[in-house]
């Protein structure tokens, strides 16, 4: 049995500890390990029911909403890492990443985890029954993609359709929110949530590819396990050649020229600046997505708005090539 002094120098040690690991890490690396920012990306989905009604309608419960789903999106990525925690171990980087591998960041995460999932219900539920509903179906998928026995990220083609069941619920429930159950007529929707559905996919099989050594040797099945790295590899580039031609045939089609010329300047950027790093274009197709919206809505735009909208595309789209010129987005 320990003495109460050495109990208490043993909290102070472990005290000083958690603060020395803390003062290293920076609030962007922490940020980044917690996967904010993707979360942020994956929340905005929501907004595509405020686009689709044409920016009318919005109330101050989407914020609400967007939140619920932010604080879901956090949930989803951390009880990633915790049940990656015994594989992660074994790859370096990872292992620096995952903050349920470190003890002095454990409990922070473990905090992080059950916080962000009461958080997401409570906020659906200030919203609507409807999407407290939906919210809870969404953390339902998560943790089945990542905890056993089903763990559908382990199971071969449903690690892939995982994907659309996630990014499609949160666009659904953005819909749902403006304009209850519709059956979308318009083309052009249905051709931009294409777009981001397959995008998503191809950011999956990445990140599979990255990890395919790692899973081997943890014997993950996944998707890019069960087909090899080889067959994995032909699929990503075949689905990328989709991707970038769909996405031009798609703004020629509705007249979106200020996309299409955005579209073949971060193509050129790949070949002319950055050759080596095929991947990282995919970070400008977050941007022409967004400019396609707002272009086919520009005839509900007065004239300021389009000035304001062109100089936000133009200040984003140079920020993120600036930053990937710098590596900036690679935080060590």
């Amino acid at each position: 049995m320990l003495s109460n002094n050495q109990l208490e120098e043993s909290s102070e040690t472990t005290l000083i500890s958690h603060l020395l690991y803390f003062q290293n890490r920076s609030f962007a690396q922490l940020s980044r390990d917690l996967r904010l920012h993707y979360a942020f990306m994956s929340s905005s989905l929501v907004c595509l029911g405020l686009f689709l009604n044409y920016l009318e309608g919005f109330d101050w419960w989407f914020l609400i909403l967007f939140l619920s789903f932010f604080c879901a999106n956090v949930f989803g990525f951390l009880v990633n890492d915790f049940y990656d925690t015994t594989s992660d171990y074994h790859d370096v980087e990872k292992r620096t990443r995952n903050l349920f591998c470190n003890p002095n960041t454990k409990r922070l995460a473990t905090g992080v985890l059950y916080t962000s999932l009461s958080l997401s219900i409570v906020f659906s539920g200030i919203v609507s029954i409807s999407m407290l509903l939906i919210v809870i179906l969404f953390n339902s998928l998560a943790y089945v993609y990542s905890a056993p026995p089903i763990q559908l990220r382990n199971r071969p083609y449903w690690d892939w359709i995982f994907v659309f069941l996630w990014k499609g619920l949160i666009i659904f429930a953005g819909q749902y929110h403006f304009s209850g159950v519709t059956i979308l007529q318009d083309p052009f929707p249905i051709g931009a949530v294409t777009m981001i559905l397959i995008l998503s996919l191809i950011a999956q099989i990445t990140n599979q590819m990255r990890d395919y050594n790692v899973d081997k040797l943890t014997n993950t099945i996944n998707s890019s396990q069960y087909l090899g790295l080889r067959t994995t590899s032909s699929l990503h580039r075949s689905l990328q050649t989709i991707f970038f031609s769909f996405s031009v045939i798609f703004c020629v089609f509705f007249g979106l020229h200020v996309t299409t010329l955005l579209i073949l300047l971060n193509l050129s950027l790949y070949y002319l600046v950055q050759p080596s790093k095929y991947n990282n274009i995919l970070e400008f197709a977050n941007v022409w997505i967004i400019s396609a919206f707002l272009e086919n809505f520009t005839a509900y735009f007065s004239n300021q708005r389009h000035i304001i909208t062109i100089g936000v595309l133009l200040i984003t789209s140079i920020t993120i090539w600036y930053g990937k010129r710098l590596n900036l987005f690679k935080l060590c």
